[in-house]
Protein backbone atom coordinates (compact mmCIF):
# COMPACT_ATOMS: atom_id res chain seq x y z
CA UNK A 1 0.00 0.00 0.00
CA UNK A 2 1.44 3.64 -0.78
CA UNK A 3 2.01 6.44 1.39
CA UNK A 4 -0.12 8.69 -0.85
CA UNK A 5 -3.03 5.55 -0.42
CA UNK A 6 -2.75 5.88 3.62
CA UNK A 7 -2.32 9.67 3.38
CA UNK A 8 -5.98 9.81 1.30
CA UNK A 9 -7.56 6.68 3.59
CA UNK A 10 -7.32 8.02 7.09
CA UNK A 11 -4.87 10.48 7.91
CA UNK A 12 -5.93 13.87 5.13
CA UNK A 13 -9.87 13.22 6.49
CA UNK A 14 -9.02 12.99 10.51
CA UNK A 15 -6.69 16.27 9.98
CA UNK A 16 -9.49 17.64 8.36
CA UNK A 17 -12.31 16.09 10.72
CA UNK A 18 -10.53 17.56 13.29
CA UNK A 19 -9.80 21.16 11.80
CA UNK A 20 -6.01 20.46 11.82
CA UNK A 21 -5.67 21.50 8.16
CA UNK A 22 -4.25 24.63 7.68
CA UNK A 23 -6.34 26.00 4.23
CA UNK A 24 -4.22 29.08 3.55
CA UNK A 25 -2.34 29.80 0.39
CA UNK A 26 0.74 27.26 -0.04
CA UNK A 27 3.94 28.27 -0.46
CA UNK A 28 5.28 27.34 -4.28
CA UNK A 29 8.68 26.52 -3.28
CA UNK A 30 9.93 27.13 0.21
CA UNK A 31 12.91 25.50 -0.20
CA UNK A 32 14.58 29.09 -1.16
CA UNK A 33 13.29 30.84 2.10
CA UNK A 34 14.68 28.00 3.83
CA UNK A 35 18.42 28.02 2.61
CA UNK A 36 18.65 31.51 3.08
CA UNK A 37 17.61 30.66 6.54
CA UNK A 38 20.38 28.28 7.25
CA UNK A 39 22.70 29.78 5.29
CA UNK A 40 23.11 32.62 7.64
CA UNK A 41 22.35 30.78 10.33
CA UNK A 42 19.78 32.36 11.53
CA UNK A 43 17.93 29.77 13.60
CA UNK A 44 21.10 28.86 15.62
CA UNK A 45 21.65 32.75 16.67
CA UNK A 46 18.62 33.04 18.15
CA UNK A 47 18.65 29.69 19.94
CA UNK A 48 21.50 30.71 21.17
CA UNK A 49 20.45 33.83 22.77
CA UNK A 50 17.41 32.21 23.89
CA UNK A 51 19.77 29.74 25.77
CA UNK A 52 21.47 32.51 27.43
CA UNK A 53 18.25 34.47 28.35
CA UNK A 54 17.02 31.49 30.36
CA UNK A 55 20.18 30.66 31.82
CA UNK A 56 20.40 33.88 33.48
CA UNK A 57 17.37 34.46 34.22
CA UNK A 58 17.66 31.16 36.48
CA UNK A 59 14.65 29.84 34.54
CA UNK A 60 13.18 28.80 31.39
CA UNK A 61 11.59 32.36 31.17
CA UNK A 62 11.15 31.30 26.91
CA UNK A 63 10.45 28.22 24.97
CA UNK A 64 10.86 27.74 21.54
CA UNK A 65 9.88 25.20 19.31
CA UNK A 66 11.98 24.82 15.88
CA UNK A 67 10.23 23.27 12.72
CA UNK A 68 11.77 21.81 9.96
CA UNK A 69 11.65 22.39 6.53
CA UNK A 70 9.47 22.38 4.13
CA UNK A 71 6.87 23.68 6.96
CA UNK A 72 6.24 27.36 6.69
CA UNK A 73 6.72 27.98 10.35
CA UNK A 74 10.03 27.80 11.35
CA UNK A 75 10.04 28.89 15.21
CA UNK A 76 7.60 29.98 17.32
CA UNK A 77 9.23 31.68 20.88
CA UNK A 78 6.84 31.92 23.80
CA UNK A 79 7.19 34.15 26.73
CA UNK A 80 4.43 33.99 29.46
CA UNK A 81 3.64 36.92 32.28
CA UNK A 82 0.79 37.51 34.36
CA UNK A 83 -1.49 35.07 32.78
CA UNK A 84 -0.74 36.52 29.06
CA UNK A 85 1.19 34.90 26.24
CA UNK A 86 3.68 36.55 24.48
CA UNK A 87 4.80 35.28 20.59
CA UNK A 88 7.67 35.69 18.15
CA UNK A 89 7.15 33.73 15.21
CA UNK A 90 9.46 33.33 11.98
CA UNK A 91 7.02 32.58 9.10
CA UNK A 92 7.58 31.90 5.44
CA UNK A 93 5.19 33.25 3.08
CA UNK A 94 4.83 33.71 -0.86
CA UNK A 95 6.11 37.01 -0.07
CA UNK A 96 9.01 36.31 1.68
CA UNK A 97 10.18 35.47 5.36
CA UNK A 98 8.54 37.34 8.25
CA UNK A 99 9.32 38.02 11.84
CA UNK A 100 5.97 38.43 13.71
CA UNK A 101 5.15 38.88 17.44
CA UNK A 102 1.85 38.49 19.06
CA UNK A 103 -0.11 37.81 22.15
CA UNK A 104 -2.73 35.16 23.21
CA UNK A 105 -4.79 35.57 26.20
CA UNK A 106 -4.49 32.01 27.46
CA UNK A 107 -1.82 29.66 27.21
CA UNK A 108 -1.83 26.84 24.29
CA UNK A 109 -1.93 23.82 25.95
CA UNK A 110 -1.24 19.98 24.67
CA UNK A 111 -1.33 20.15 21.13
CA UNK A 112 -2.49 22.99 20.59
CA UNK A 113 0.59 24.79 20.79
CA UNK A 114 1.94 22.75 17.44
CA UNK A 115 -1.59 23.40 16.17
CA UNK A 116 -1.84 27.22 16.42
CA UNK A 117 -4.25 28.50 13.93
CA UNK A 118 -6.84 27.49 16.16
CA UNK A 119 -5.92 29.48 19.57
CA UNK A 120 -4.55 32.20 16.99
CA UNK A 121 -8.46 32.27 15.43
CA UNK A 122 -9.67 33.15 18.56
CA UNK A 123 -7.66 35.11 21.22
CA UNK A 124 -4.55 36.26 19.07
CA UNK A 125 -3.39 39.69 18.39
CA UNK A 126 -0.58 40.29 15.85
CA UNK A 127 0.85 43.47 17.61
CA UNK A 128 4.02 43.93 14.71
CA UNK A 129 5.31 41.69 11.87
CA UNK A 130 7.88 42.77 9.00
CA UNK A 131 9.50 40.94 6.59
CA UNK A 132 13.47 40.56 7.04
CA UNK A 133 15.83 39.10 5.10
CA UNK A 134 18.19 36.89 7.22
CA UNK A 135 21.66 37.79 5.55
CA UNK A 136 20.73 41.70 7.04
CA UNK A 137 19.83 40.71 10.36
CA UNK A 138 22.57 41.63 12.88
CA UNK A 139 23.05 40.38 16.80
CA UNK A 140 21.53 44.05 17.81
CA UNK A 141 18.58 43.33 15.65
CA UNK A 142 17.91 39.82 17.38
CA UNK A 143 18.64 41.77 20.81
CA UNK A 144 15.93 43.93 20.09
CA UNK A 145 13.37 41.18 18.85
CA UNK A 146 14.05 39.79 22.46
CA UNK A 147 13.75 42.97 24.01
CA UNK A 148 10.30 43.43 22.56
CA UNK A 149 9.14 40.19 23.50
CA UNK A 150 10.25 40.50 27.26
CA UNK A 151 8.79 43.93 27.81
CA UNK A 152 5.45 42.39 27.13
CA UNK A 153 5.06 43.61 23.71
CA UNK A 154 5.64 46.91 25.15
CA UNK A 155 5.14 49.99 21.97
CA UNK A 156 8.35 52.05 23.04
CA UNK A 157 10.67 48.43 22.43
CA UNK A 158 8.82 47.66 19.10
CA UNK A 159 12.14 46.47 17.27
CA UNK A 160 11.68 49.23 14.24
CA UNK A 161 11.31 52.13 16.90
CA UNK A 162 14.35 51.08 18.89
CA UNK A 163 16.59 51.21 15.50
CA UNK A 164 15.33 54.54 14.49
CA UNK A 165 15.58 55.43 17.71
CA UNK A 166 19.19 54.49 17.73
CA UNK A 167 19.60 56.14 14.30
CA UNK A 168 18.74 59.44 15.27
CA UNK A 169 21.04 59.23 18.71
CA UNK A 170 23.76 58.39 16.48
CA UNK A 171 22.58 61.05 13.61
CA UNK A 172 22.67 63.81 16.49
CA UNK A 173 25.67 63.04 17.95
CA UNK A 174 27.72 62.58 14.56
CA UNK A 175 26.31 66.15 13.98
CA UNK A 176 27.43 67.47 17.16
CA UNK A 177 30.61 65.65 16.64
CA UNK A 178 30.75 67.56 13.27
CA UNK A 179 30.13 71.13 15.02
CA UNK A 180 32.82 70.49 17.79
CA UNK A 181 35.53 69.34 15.42
CA UNK A 182 35.06 72.54 12.70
Amino acid sequence: MSQRFENDQWINPLLSQLKLIEMKDVIVDPRHLWEKIEENHLLERISKLVAEINTAAGNHILEMLEFLPPQKKVLVINFGKNGVQHKMEVTLENEGIFITFGTAKRFSTGWERYFSQNSRKDNYAVAWEQAIHPAEILSKDIQNWFTYLLSGLNKKFRPDLLLSSVDSTESGLSATLRKASA
